[in-house]
This record gives C-alpha cells, sequence and structure tokens, in this order.
C-alpha cells in the first residue's frame, strides 16, 4: 500500500512537470514521478536532495557529472574550483542540475625526486575511480570534464575500464 499523500504528491508532479528528455538514468536516484513504485522507493532520497534545495521541478532535469580535478598545489588546475561554478551555473541555466566530482591532483614535476612521487601515476588510477564512483552512484545523465595535465587531461578513460 502506497502513502496517500505520496501517491497524491506523484500525481501532481506528473501534471505539473514533464520530465526532460535527457534524464534518462538519473530517475534512478530521484524517481520518476510517472511510476508509482519508484517514486515511492526513492522517496528517502528526494529528502535528502531536497536538504541541499532540490525543488519539486528539479526532479525532473537532468543530472550532470561536473568532474573538476582541483587543487591550488599545482598552476594547471589552480583554477578550475572557480571554472567548475562557471560550469555549474550555465548547466543550471540550460535547465539541468550540476553535482560536482573533485578529483585529487598530483604533479609529477612538484613531487619528482620526493616520496611523493610514489603517488603520481596510481593517482591517474584513483582520479579515474573518483569520477566512476560519483557519476555511476548518482546515474548522472551526462558528464562534463575539466582538464588540465597529464593525469587529467584523459579523464574519459574511466569509462572504457
Amino acid at each position: 500500500a502506497h502513502d496517500l499523500a505520496t501517491v497524491l504528491m506523484a500525481e501532481h508532479l506528473a501534471k505539473r512537470f514533464k520530465p526532460s528528455a535527457l534524464k534518462t538514468r538519473s530517475h534512478e536516484i530521484t524517481g520518476n514521478p510517472f511510476d508509482d513504485q519508484e517514486w515511492v522507493q526513492k522517496a528517502g532520497s528526494r529528502c535528502q536532495l531536497r536538504a541541499i534545495g532540490f525543488k519539486d521541478e528539479d526532479f525532473t532535469k537532468p543530472i550532470i557529472t561536473v568532474v573538476c580535478p582541483y587543487s591550488n598545489a599545482l598552476p594547471c588546475n589552480n583554477k578550475f574550483r572557480n571554472l567548475g561554478d562557471i560550469i555549474v551555473k550555465e548547466i543550471e541555466n540550460k535547465g539541468g542540475i550540476a553535482f560536482l566530482c573533485y578529483t585529487p591532483v598530483v604533479s609529477d614535476a612538484e613531487t619528482m625526486g620526493s616520496p611523493g612521487m610514489r603517488y603520481s601515476l596510481i593517482s591517474r588510477d584513483w582520479i579515474a575511480d573518483c569520477v566512476e564512483i560519483m557519476h555511476e552512484a548518482y546515474a548522472a545523465d551526462a558528464i562534463v570534464s575539466l582538464s588540465g595535465c597529464d593525469k587529467t587531461g584523459n579523464l574519459s578513460r574511466w569509462a572504457v575500464r
């Protein structure tokens, strides 16, 4: 038996908001207002999303992962926090919801000859793992990636693993 209030809310949303054609996967997190069972099952997730500012209409928008390999420790990525914010704003202006994904960044040049260098090569896998974890966990519908050096320059490789 469905909670009557939940079913009524689903009916209200279905009449008021039509999901974007770009929302192909993220209903797995938000629920689909046209599918009563899924809508009810995803109520807990929607509560969490409401806590970060989601409104009723946001549950029909596509979720886009914005990969932001930011660190203020090296020159090739130290502007990415600001660029990431600009991309988020533009995605939201165009009718999407952006989820930022920050990744670790290790500079070969800065760590060369130090014990920190042993983290450089493995950071490539960690970066790919971070992207995959965020994108897949939130069933995002699309991905936008910033890249600034050899390790973050090919963030799409996580997709082929």
